[in-house]
């Protein structure tokens, strides 16, 4: 498990989720996506609605979504699961959460839900987290995004 605290984005403001959705491979984009404990600036569509609890919808459909207008995610955990995970399957866990989440910032990190394979986190609109499984996407985040420091180190320090 890898993860990176991101303390500055390419766009003026945290956190423009097109910008990150523009930078992950195909084959992340063709999981299923779990986008939960989410607060915007506009919610652009029915598709991400002010009132729901969470979204369920494919990463290519996610990203489709996202290029459509600029969308500030003040809070919001964003959590991707093998495609051939089912819902009811992810819904047996407690949905993933930023606000008044402690775990996020222990020194052993872990993805909120064991099903998934990589969580991307807005915090208040002040940084990004992203935690995975998948050691190419921290590498790839890591490359674009060069104020970044690694989650756990970072953790350890305020332990």
């Amino acid at each position: 498990m890898k993860g990176l605290i991101i303390n500055k984005m390419r766009s003026d403001y945290f956190t423009n989720m097109s910008e990150v959705f523009n930078l992950l491979p195909e084959e992340e984009l063709n999981f299923m996506w779990l986008i939960s404990n989410y607060e915007c600036n506009i919610y652009p569509s029915e598709q991400i609605p002010f009132d729901k609890d969470y979204v369920w919808m494919k990463g290519t459909e996610l990203k489709e979504i996202l290029n459509q207008k600029e969308i500030m995610f003040i809070w919001g955990n964003f959590t991707s699961y093998s495609s051939d995970t089912e819902l009811k399957d992810v819904l047996k866990y407690r949905l993933p959460f930023a606000d008044g989440n402690k775990d996020l910032w222990r020194k052993d990190i872990q993805l909120s839900n064991p099903l998934s394979n990589t969580e991307l986190i807005s915090w208040d609109g002040s940084v990004f987290l992203a935690l995975s499984k998948n050691t190419s996407i921290i590498e790839l985040l890591k490359n674009n995004y060069p104020d970044n420091e690694d989650l756990s180190r970072y953790n350890s320090d305020i332990d």
